[in-house]
């Protein structure tokens, strides 16, 4: 899961504070054109402070758009970006700014730590290298070395950048969480406690510390010790919604699924989620409850829940054949914003031409609508028309690869027209595209022992298990193929599944780096 948690604290959230316009220009031996830059730089700034991103990107454009070459300009773009929540955004316009003035503080500490961020690498070391050259000892530099030196494995090394920084001050968050995880990285989880231990005593329970704390836990696979630092972390970050769907996922491993579902469903309920985070929590859904939210939880994912959230939430209860609670999350919504679930309905209760006719009603005002593309292409198979289902159940999976449904239907489609040869590709692209989709798999696996692929068919068993370790349900779907033929594997599977029941944290996306920065997932190699 992607997190938002990884900038080193109180660098550059000192930077993005009231923006005094050093323009080294004079206005009145310049153009009219400076005067209307400098003007739409102040006016960004004021909008700025009012959190009006949008408009203070829009203005600040302008003002680049005349004077590309002032540094002070981009530096106003970089603070807009990053307070807008763009770190790439962020890293682009203090790179133009460190281009223009390559000795300007601001600027060189924000590519240290973003270009850490965004992989720019290279551009992070040498911008952390140049701040170094001219302040040997800052903090802030030296802990950007040390972690680019645990990129590296360079474990000692990070620790003596660690050593250089609490030697000027004992108390520097940075410098004991960089000293805790590097302890980590050395196979001493023990000793990164023990570090921790001794920071701050008057101010023990930062954000930093915690997080740092549920690592090392995480690491060490210690239950209660991850209780006690989500319970904090609930006060300390209590808008970090990454952190409540980190704990829902560590609550249902840890045996309380009513907690896990409270807080999912709490989630769900939230008006400001954005709709880019509601996958990852329907894929917790999946895993641990397989049927979605409570009756009685529904009402406040109604009440309160995003569209999209409403709209996601409906369409995983009508596949579930909840078709009431699907209902009473779609009441009061608009009927062309709940047309497409609507549709999906009617074919959940066989009302196939309706379901048709609903899908193209959907489909006559976007017609790359995912879900509508998908149930038209059920609804055209039950009537028959194998060319139709395929075309768009292909549009569909073009679109959105994660309509695993879509995928089945286009494997169906072809299998109807005798080419097993197509329908296998299209299965093979689909788990491809949902590879820790234990589901997905699943479906893949009976479709190739139908079809007598036993070998094949526990290839791809296995093959969840690898892009997703600490999914339960693929080492089920594993062990359950191993059983069913008699495969030597059994026991491997059965001791996969043991492991994976203390791996309390949502594995990475597939290709996802572990994180670089101060925060986020320690991944010991």
């Amino acid at each position: 899961m992607k997190r938002r948690f990884d900038t080193v604290p109180g660098v550059l959230t000192g930077l993005i504070f009231t923006f005094t316009l050093a323009v080294s220009v004079s206005l009145g031996a310049c153009g009219r054109s400076d005067a209307a830059a400098a003007e739409d730089a102040a006016r960004a700034q004021s909008l700025l402070e009012q959190r009006r991103f949008a408009e203070a990107r829009l203005l600040i454009k302008e003002a680049i758009k005349a004077r590309d070459d002032e540094p002070q300009f981009h530096i106003l773009r970089g603070r807009i970006e990053m307070a807008a929540g763009s770190v790439s955004g962020a890293y682009d316009a203090y790179s133009d700014a460190m281009s223009l003035d390559p000795a300007n503080m601001e600027a060189l500490q924000a590519v240290s730590q973003l270009g850490l961020q965004t992989g720019h690498f290279r551009e992070s070391l040498e911008a952390t290298d140049a701040i170094l050259s001219l302040v040997p000892d800052e903090p802030g530099a030296l802990l950007m070395r040390g972690l680019h030196a645990v990129i590296r494995s360079r474990f000692e090394e990070a620790d003596g950048f660690a050593d250089r920084i609490l030697a000027r001050d004992p108390d520097n968050e940075g410098g004991v969480i960089l000293k805790a995880r590097v302890a980590v990285r050395k196979g001493s989880p023990e000793r990164a406690l023990e570090v921790l231990a001794s920071y701050g005593v008057a101010k023990p329970n930062t954000v930093g510390v915690a997080m740092t704390r549920l690592e090392i836990y995480r690491e060490m696979r210690d239950a209660p010790g991850l209780r006690s630092q989500f319970a904090l972390l609930r006060n300390l970050a209590p808008d970090n919604r990454e952190l409540r769907l980190d704990e829902a996922n560590f609550a249902f491993k840890d045996g309380r699924p009513r907690d896990g579902a409270a807080l999912i469903t709490a989630l769900l309920a939230d008006p400001k989620l954005p709709d880019e985070q509601l996958p990852p929590i329907m894929a917790v859904w999946r895993e641990y409850a397989a049927d979605g939210p409570s009756d009685p939880s529904l009402g406040a994912v109604a009440a309160s829940g995003t569209i999209a959230a409403r709209l996601a939430t409906a369409e995983f209860l009508a596949d579930r054949r909840r078709l009431s609670g699907a209902r009473t999350i779609l009441a009061g919504l608009d009927p062309k914003e709940r047309a497409a679930v609507d549709a999906s309905i009617a074919a959940r209760e066989a009302r196939w031409p309706e379901a048709l006719r609903m899908a193209d009603q959907v489909l006559a005002s976007d017609e790359t609508q995912c879900l509508a593309l998908t149930t038209r292409a059920e609804s055209l198979l039950q009537r028959g028309d194998a060319v139709g289902a395929l075309r768009s159940a292909q549009v569909a999976v073009t679109q959105c690869p994660g309509q695993t449904r879509a995928w089945a239907f286009a494997a169906e489609a072809y299998a109807r027209r005798e080419d097993m040869e197509n329908a296998r590709r299209l299965w093979r692209q689909g788990v491809r595209a949902n590879s820790q989709d234990a589901a997905m798999s699943g479906a893949y696996v009976n479709w190739l022992l139908a079809n007598g692929q036993e070998r094949e068919a526990l290839a791809v068993a296995r093959r969840v298990t690898h892009e997703a370790p600490a999914l339960l349900s693929g080492w089920r779907l594993y062990q359950g193929i191993c059983f069913k033929l008699e495969q030597n594997c059994t026991s491997l599977a059965r001791d996969g599944l043991d492991n994976a029941s203390t791996l309390y944290g949502v594995d990475l996306l597939p290709g996802q780096a572990p994180p670089n920065g101060l925060f986020g997932r320690i991944v010991s190699k």
